[in-house]
């Protein structure tokens, strides 16, 4: 047997032995498995919940019988997102978004119905979740594991003899990195794999997604695993690496998210909803009615086009040529304010990756809501679809005006047949190549992460010579 493997037997056997790093370990576990419970009841009532209204929903419209088109572009329909099956794993902000949109005629609507109004408590520090498990707590048992792997040694005076008898400092710390790397893996691979059943048990898992997803909390351990070690070989006692790196989890995990998050609200602050919405409505206000101000110059460009004289012989409904004109001239409104807000959101996320100077946290985030389909760009994402359904329904309904609604306008009333015509909404989401061009920075910001924390326990073991003479 080598002396590395040598070295990670004996540490594996006496952290078996120690019964306070069991405990931790099995309390992880728990919290773990329960968190991927809570996520699977949760996103497969979400998903029951939404089929369900969806159904509702379609035997409203198709049951409202015989009336004008655009009263029924006003009564209109739903959009509801769905919840991939990978947000098992991370819920990300889905909590905190709207998972509906209402699709009425002139007006773009925001997501509302958002599961956090439902819940009557959540976590200080996120949703309760795999996630949250990996990001939060696991560093902190990595922590407690390999606080002692090499200060431990120290104390008792054993690495002056594994020294002395011709272990090179190289082959020291990459035992000790692989001591802790192997119950690292052992504990958070258990949860992964629980946690890669559970997501494929609540629906179509993507398998790559799901890959790399894995890979990236591999890749985070790692980083915390070899700096953890960098500590315990710079530390005089297992005491004092505890409490050095206790504060380093204080301010890697709870702080630096935390303080980023504060820091990109001040540097692109959002409008309040009532600064927006009346934004909104001084841009419309601005435009030339064809209802209003504009009326006149329309209805001459109506009948030149048309070649007719008098509204009256138009061969088309001129009040469903006002309603659709009165939806482009608003769709120009919604495309300037809402591109103007997302690139807002878009800002904000640009500030958060400066916190991974700090901490590779805030992109592991990123990356883990990204693959699980739970971050702001799905989010709007589905927003945007949301609206491009909104404007074809409309569209759809104003045409049917337009064309069989001659002399009768707005008194016209439509074939119920027509109801049945219009489809319902459904969410494709961003390609697996858009995800990752999104988050290829805070893949970068990790890989480099990764590098300089193991050049730094390397560092720290080229000391160990001096520091035990």
């Amino acid at each position: 047997m080598s002396v590395v493997a040598a070295i990670v037997a004996k540490d594996f056997r006496e952290l078996r032995r120690d019964r306070r790093v069991i405990v931790m370990a099995l309390l992880v576990l728990a919290l773990g498995l329960t968190a991927l419970a809570t996520s699977w009841v949760r996103i497969n009532a979400h998903e029951a919940d939404r089929a369900a209204t969806i159904a509702a929903d379609r035997i409203t419209w198709e049951g409202q019988g015989a009336r004008n088109p655009h009263s029924a572009a006003h009564f209109s329909k739903w959009a509801f997102r769905p919840l991939t099956a990978e947000a098992v794993l991370d819920p990300g902000i889905a909590a905190y978004a709207g998972s509906a949109v209402w699709m009425e005629a002139h007006n773009r609507n925001p997501a509302v119905a958002r599961p956090i109004d439902d819940q009557t408590q959540i976590l200080l520090s996120g949703d309760f979740s795999l996630a949250w498990v990996l990001q939060a707590l696991m560093p902190l048992l990595v922590a407690v594991i390999a606080a002692g792997s090499v200060a431990r040694e120290r104390e008792r005076g054993t690495l002056r003899l594994m020294l002395a008898s011709g272990v090179s400092p190289g082959r020291l710390v990459r035992a000790k990195l692989a001591s802790v790397g192997l119950v690292t893996l052992l504990l958070g691979g258990a949860i992964s794999v629980v946690g890669a059943v559970a997501a494929a048990g609540a629906g179509p898992v993507d398998p790559v997604r799901l890959g790399l997803w894995l890979l990236a909390y591999a890749v985070f351990l790692a980083i915390v695993a070899a700096l953890a070690v960098a500590v315990s070989l710079r530390a005089r006692s297992s005491g004092q690496a505890l409490m050095i790196l206790a504060g380093l989890w204080l301010f890697a995990i709870i702080l630096t998210p935390r303080a980023a998050v504060a820091v990109a609200d001040y540097a692109a602050p959002a409008p309040t909803s009532e600064q927006f919405w009346a934004d909104v409505a001084a841009a419309k206000a601005a435009y030339p009615s064809p209802f209003a101000d504009g009326a006149k110059a329309f209805e001459a460009r109506v009948m030149a086009q048309y070649g007719v004289t008098r509204l009256e012989d138009l061969p088309v409904s001129f009040g469903g040529l006002q309603l659709e004109e009165d939806e482009r001239l608003g769709n120009r409104v919604h495309d300037e304010k809402f591109g103007a807000l997302f690139g807002v959101y878009q800002a904000q996320r640009d500030w958060l990756r400066w916190a991974g100077l700090l901490s590779p946290l805030p992109a592991l985030q990123n990356i883990s809501m990204a693959l699980s389909g739970t971050d702001m760009p799905h989010q709007i994402a589905f927003q945007q679809q949301a609206e491009r359904r909104r404007r074809s329904l409309v569209t759809q309904l104003n045409t049917d005006l337009i064309k069989n609604g001659a002399g009768a306008d707005f008194d016209y009333v439509a074939d119920p047949q027509l109801w049945a015509k219009v489809e319902d909404f459904r969410f494709v989401p961003p390609t697996l190549g858009a995800t990752l061009a999104g988050v290829w920075r805070e893949a970068l910001i990790l890989l480099v992460w990764l590098i300089a924390a193991f050049a730094i326990a390397l560092r720290a073991a080229r000391g160990l010579t001096g520091l035990e003479r």
